[in-house]
C-alpha cells in the first residue's frame, strides 16, 4: 500500500493532481482546497489512503495527517465512500468537526450529497471519535460564522471553502451579516 508521496506536481484537475515520484505519475483523488492550492511543477508532499476495490485502486491524498485521519473516520462510517468523504472535505476539516461534535444537522446536509439520514449516521458514528483541529492545526476550537454571509458569498461564485476559510480570520467587532461580505470583498 502507498501511504505517503513527495513529488513533483505535472497536471491537475478539479478533483485530482497527477504527482511525478520516482520516475512514476501517480493520479491522486484531493481536496478542492488542496487542487486550488496546487501548482503545476511545484513540489507537493501528500499522505496517501489506498482505496483498492475488485476492479480499481485509488489514492486520496492529503497535505496533512490530521486530514488523512479524518478522511478514513469517515469513510468508516457506512453510505460514506472515498469520493463522498472527499465532497465532506471541501468544507473546512474544523468546521466539520464542530458540526458533528455539535450534532448540526442542518450544517453538515448542505454538503454536496450529504442526506439527512448519513449525515444523522455521521454524526453518530463520530460524535465521540473526532477530536476538533483549529484552523490552523493546533488545537480545539469553539467557532460560529454568520451562515447567511457564507451563502451570500457563495451566490456571488466564491468557494465555499475559500469564504469560510477568510470568514474565520474575520475580525470579532464584525457579525452583521452586510459588514461580513463587505470585509470579505474587500481582502478578495
Amino acid at each position: 500500500m502507498i501511504g505517503y508521496l513527495n513529488g513533483l506536481i505535472i497536471d491537475k484537475n478539479e478533483k485530482t493532481l497527477l504527482v511525478l515520484a520516482q520516475s512514476v505519475g501517480y493520479k491522486v483523488f484531493t481536496t478542492t482546497e488542496t487542487i486550488a492550492d496546487a501548482k503545476t511543477d511545484q513540489k507537493i508532499q501528500l499522505y496517501i489512503h489506498t482505496s483498492v476495490r475488485e476492479d480499481d485502486i485509488s489514492l486520496y491524498g492529503f497535505p496533512r495527517k490530521e486530514e488523512l485521519a479524518f478522511f478514513e473516520q469517515l469513510i468508516s462510517v457506512s453510505g460514506i465512500g472515498p469520493k463522498m468523504a472527499l465532497d465532506i472535505l471541501s468544507t473546512p476539516m474544523h468546521i466539520t468537526q464542530q458540526a458533528i461534535l455539535n450534532g448540526d444537522i442542518g450544517l453538515l446536509t448542505k454538503i454536496k450529497g450529504l442526506g439527512k439520514k448519513t449525515a444523522e449516521r455521521l454524526t453518530l458514528e463520530l460524535k465521540n471519535k473526532v477530536i476538533p483541529v483549529a484552523a490552523d492545526g493546533k488545537g480545539a476550537i469553539s467557532m460560529t460564522y454568520n451562515e447567511e454571509a457564507v451563502e451570500a458569498l457563495v451566490g456571488l461564485g466564491y468557494e465555499k471553502f475559500q469564504v469560510i476559510k477568510a470568514l474565520s480570520a474575520l475580525p470579532a467587532d464584525i457579525t452583521k451579516t452586510e459588514e461580513v461580505v463587505k470585509h470579505f470583498l474587500k481582502q478578495n
